[in-house]
């Protein structure tokens, strides 16, 4: 939307032709487009006549729109530190109950190490560019290293 005028279902193309994984619901489209035109972000631009014949509208960013883009591609994501985490929650209430909290940890452990060896084992047979499939099995390799030497260090605690 950002290059040319686009229809929801363009969107969902485009998205789908880019990402190579997650498909979109043509409804989260149309739905994401009536709140970024309620927030005053997009606008129609136009109409066009879609792969089944029917005219739909296509939409392009208003100068805001634009401006919200910009800031997006240059502000880094974070994560808070009070995002519920499963693991975290799991391990508190198993030490709260006074369980051993080894089995517990090694079971994450192995699992851990057994998605690593898959990962690693597919990553080889990835093409070394930048693609939504590298991208993400590399970011979640490093991801499930850090949860081992994570594993590692809360079983170093003291109780």
């Amino acid at each position: 939307m950002l290059d040319e005028p686009t229809s929801a279902s363009q969107l969902q193309t485009k998205f789908e032709e880019t990402m190579g994984i997650w498909q979109l619901n043509i409804g989260q489209v149309t739905q994401t487009i009536q709140r970024l035109q309620r927030d005053g972000l997009v606008e129609t631009a136009g109409t066009t006549i879609s792969s089944n014949g029917r005219t739909v509208d296509t939409f392009q960013p208003t100068d805001l729109g634009r401006e919200h883009a910009t800031q997006w591609f240059e502000s880094p994501v974070t994560v808070t530190l009070s995002e519920r985490d499963e693991l975290v929650t799991k391990i508190a209430i198993a030490e709260s109950r006074g369980l051993n909290l080894i089995p517990l940890l090694d079971i994450q452990r192995n699992t851990v190490m057994a998605e690593l060896r898959t990962l690693n084992k597919s990553s080889r047979d990835l093409a070394e560019t930048r693609n939504t499939q590298r991208l993400l099995v590399e970011k979640r390799i490093f991801e499930l290293e850090a949860q081992a030497r994570w594993l590692d260090r809360i079983e170093a605690l003291e109780q």
